[in-house]
């Protein structure tokens, strides 16, 4: 029944029927499967499968090879009966119509709404669509969702930094800040986990060592948000130390330290990161819900 399947694109390609992994042997299968899932409950084109599959290169006949490739796809699936219950033909191209639930990636969305970062990003089994061989994908989709997991990452970092836990988190900044040197968010977040645990001449050392990349690199100053950090540092600002959690679970109010540099929390995190309330509409936008009966 594919209404058992659970599908996974946070890593490698998953298909998982109960306890039972489903293997796709075929390249060209993980392809279409992915770029589907992508685009769950919409209608994805002929034309965008064609170039997923083969790019620039696409041979003659690639719409009827495509066709074929669904065939396969839905019978691997177990969806190959007269009326197909998962791989619907619609005009111009095919949908995969699923529940939300049957997806990781959209699991992972709604976690994120609740604000359950950790759990979240468990999700993720490493890269996304490691082991789907396609370019454009690559191209288009994998940087998409490497940058949703970074954000979500930032996200459970600065509650963790709410709670206390500074001096558990500057192991794993300082790796962050190594594998994404230009990413100021982390800087920002070392530096604060640092002075929390009584490191204040490191981390002084780090915003200047994150400067000077900067402008090596780029050209630019740190940013407000970092710059603030810093003064406020070099003035020993009290705000910087470890704020008490409201009793309603609500965000302490530990950023006093920026807040006149970059303006009020409500107006996004600048030039470092994320802002809520664009997030949280491209997020709702991302999960259609199917549109009449499947067919």
């Amino acid at each position: 029944m594919t209404s058992r399947l659970e599908f996974g694109l946070l890593g490698d390609l998953e298909i998982t029927n109960g306890s039972e992994r489903i293997e796709l042997g075929s390249g060209k299968l993980r392809v279409l499967l992915a770029t589907l899932l992508l685009r769950a409950n919409h209608t994805v084109s002929v034309d965008e499968l064609v170039d997923r599959l083969w790019g620039a290169h696409a041979p003659k006949g690639a719409r009827t090879t495509m066709q074929t490739y669904v065939m396969r796809l839905r019978r691997v699936l177990g969806d190959d009966g007269a009326e197909p219950e998962l791989i619907h033909t619609r005009p111009g191209g095919y949908l995969i119509g699923i529940r939300p639930e049957q997806l990781d990636l959209h699991r992972f969305r709604e976690l994120i709404e609740r604000e359950t970062f950790h759990e979240a990003l468990r999700l993720w089994r490493g890269p996304a669509l490691v082991d789907v061989p396609s370019e454009s994908l690559r191209r288009d989709e994998v940087p998409r969702l490497a940058e949703e997991r970074l954000q979500a990452l930032e996200r459970r970092i600065e509650l963790d930094l709410r709670q206390g836990r500074h001096r558990e988190l500057v192991v794993e900044l300082a790796a962050l800040t190594r594998e994404h040197p230009l990413r100021e968010r982390f800087w920002l977040q070392l530096m604060l986990a640092l002075f929390r645990s009584g490191r204040q001449a490191e981390a002084l050392e780090r915003y200047r060592e994150v400067r000077d990349l900067l402008v090596e690199e780029l050209g630019v100053e740190p940013g407000a948000e970092l710059r603030a950090l810093h003064a406020a540092m070099l003035r020993e600002d009290p705000s910087l130390h470890a704020a008490e959690q409201t009793r309603t679970g609500g965000p302490p109010d530990d950023r006093a330290w920026w807040a006149t540099a970059s303006g009020p929390w409500s107006r996004g995190w600048g030039r470092c990161g994320w802002q809520r309330a664009r997030g949280r509409d491209r997020w709702a936008r991302a999960w259609p819900t199917p549109a009449g009966p499947r067919r």
